[in-house]
């Protein structure tokens, strides 16, 4: 039997299937010219399934979160806990972003004070260095 988390991947892994063979498809008769009414119908389709795609990353980010806050127990201060919600609630995020977002949940906030709880989080295994210069969480 698997868990929520696991069929939420396993739906996500599905999701993006039809995706790349939505994509697949409309490249196939954009190319080729002979249906131009299908290709907008598949390009409705693709942006409707694509609908469904962040809800579901951020389902998956969110019981990650969850799960780590229980398993972790030195997360308690309140900075870390607003850069964590703001990671699974948005996704990757560089330092600048992170800082408004903890000063949105603290009320205040200071970049030096994100970047050093960044760096205890990093080295914690808890985020990860993302893309350019943004950090995610840990899957």
């Amino acid at each position: 039997m698997l868990s929520g988390v696991d069929e939420l991947k396993e739906l996500n892994d599905k999701l993006e299937a039809v995706m790349h063979r939505l994509d697949y498809l409309e490249a196939i008769l954009t190319e080729s010219r002979n249906y131009p009414e299908l290709t907008g119908i598949l390009r409705d389709l693709r942006v409707g399934a694509g609908l469904y795609g962040e809800p579901l990353k951020m389902i998956q980010r969110l019981i990650g979160l969850r799960r780590l806050l229980e398993r972790e127990s030195d997360l308690r201060d309140e900075t870390s806990r607003a850069i964590l919600n703001a990671l699974a609630l948005k996704g990757p995020m560089n330092i600048s972003a992170l800082t408004r977002e903890v000063a949105y949940a603290k009320g205040k906030s200071s970049r030096v004070t994100v970047r050093k709880k960044i760096q205890e989080l990093l080295s914690e295994g808890i985020i990860k260095k993302a893309e350019g210069n943004n950090y995610c969480l840990t899957e």
